[in-house]
């Protein structure tokens, strides 16, 4: 990346804007008040402070955004996910978490339809439990409880994502709330019962399934069994959908189960720090790069994460072959951008954003990625080109505003080199 690319030049061209537009303000304000009468001189300056005030924000969101850029020229690791670090899975494992005051959980009980916040100790709760709140169709408010999750009946471990945001892929496009939803370090999908599926999605637990265990968690028993488990027994309620040539998953039922968001919703806005999706700086960062990039926007400016030029030599780059455990690094973003079309797609897969704030790093493949359930049809495809999972990479949901599915990221081996070529 170069520090004095196109995207350097715009923020640096917004933040400017911004920082003269302060005085300018000010100024008027005071002339407003000796040139105009008495009450229109202190509407005016009152606007003129507002526009100040609005000013100064957007100046310390372009600085913010500048900031992020350079460490990103200097592949170093984004702000965003730094100051979340303490909301990685072994971070939250580790950690000793202060007891969560009764505001909050009331708070959360308000806002998210449960009490649970990230970093509580749960139990998962027995599969009888379980199937006396499933329908026919084996799903609790559409939400399908899958057979894959039935090896986490009776053990127990911690909450890592309160699933109070998500996307809507099938449907609308859009962004919806999720009711008393969360998800649990170690609960992953393994495909077992949907044809294979590689996907590897976080299973997202209704607060109904959970309890709160008699006894602490130590940390290097997470997640562990409180008690025998069970015999898993009478299992029909959980046939519907696992069968082809159309599957049916928790991904598929994401519109069906989720309800609107508001664009000016207040409580959205505060969900996150409720159920502690994301630390307090973090929440700062992200909406302040969020009102820096609307802006941009408005002018036709660049956004955050960008692209460097793509030059031939980029274009050049062959794709190679990878295999699990592998150390590669993430191609730097003029190369990549050198692989995709103008839609940023790549043998039909786009590019998230959200990638670019990985150029530069070094990772470990942890697995290879050839069958995907289609979630707008639910039938199973399977690549012509794979694509890869690195280990601890994850879609951050920053740029949706907390999304909180905390999805793996696919990557083509395009995309990335092996460390040391």
């Amino acid at each position: 990346m170069n520090v004095c690319s196109s995207a350097y030049i715009s923020y640096a061209k917004t933040t400017i804007a911004c920082a003269v537009s302060v005085p300018a303000a000010l100024l008027t304000a005071l002339l407003a008040l000796n040139l105009f009468p008495t009450i229109v001189g202190y509407f005016v300056a009152a606007l003129c402070v507002l526009v100040g005030l609005v000013a100064i924000v957007f100046v310390c969101a372009g600085v913010l955004t500048i900031r992020r850029y350079i460490r990103g020229v200097h592949e170093k690791p984004d702000l965003f996910l730094e100051l979340n670090r303490s909301r990685d899975a072994v971070a939250i494992l580790t950690a000793t978490y202060p007891r969560t005051t009764a505001l909050r959980r009331w708070l959360a009980r308000q806002f998210l339809g449960h009490d649970f916040v990230v970093g509580d100790e749960v139990e998962v709760k027995s599969w009888p439990e379980i199937c006396a709140t499933l329908d026919e169709q084996g799903c609790l408010e559409q939400m399908p409880f899958m057979p894959e999750m039935l090896a986490m009946c009776g053990k127990r471990a911690r909450v890592f994502r309160c699933v109070h945001r998500l996307f809507d892929y099938r449907k609308t496009r859009k962004m919806r709330h999720m009711e008393g939803t969360v998800l649990l370090i170690g609960a992953v999908c393994n495909g077992s019962s949907h044809g294979g599926c590689e996907a590897a999605c976080h299973t997202i637990w209704k607060s109904a399934w959970l309890r709160r265990p008699d006894g602490g968690l130590g940390t290097a028993d997470i997640p562990k069994s409180a008690h025998r488990p069970e015999p898993i027994t009478d299992t029909d309620a959980l046939q519907f959908g696992i069968r082809p040539p159309r599957y049916g998953c928790q991904l598929t039922q994401l519109n069906s189960s989720s309800q609107p968001i508001g664009n000016w919703s207040i409580t959205n806005f505060f969900r996150p720090l409720i159920a502690g999706n994301v630390t307090l700086a973090a929440f700062v960062v992200a909406w302040l790069t969020h009102h820096f990039d609307e802006l941009q926007h408005l002018r036709q400016g660049v956004g955050f994460p960008a692209f460097d030029l793509a030059s031939r030599d980029s274009a050049s780059s062959k794709e190679m072959r990878l295999t699990v455990g592998d150390q590669v690094v993430v191609r730097s973003s003029a190369e990549i951008r050198a692989t995709l079309d103008d839609q940023l797609m790549h043998k039909g897969m786009w590019l998230e954003p959200d990638m670019l704030n990985h150029c530069g790093h070094r990772h470990c493949v942890q697995a290879e990625i050839r069958k995907l359930i289609d979630i707008v049809t639910g039938e199973m495809r399977t690549m012509k080109t794979p694509a890869f999972l690195l280990q601890d990479v994850h879609f951050s949901g920053e740029r949706q505003l907390f999304n909180a599915q905390y999805e793996p990221l696919f990557w083509r081996a395009a995309w990335l080199r092996r460390e040391g070529d």
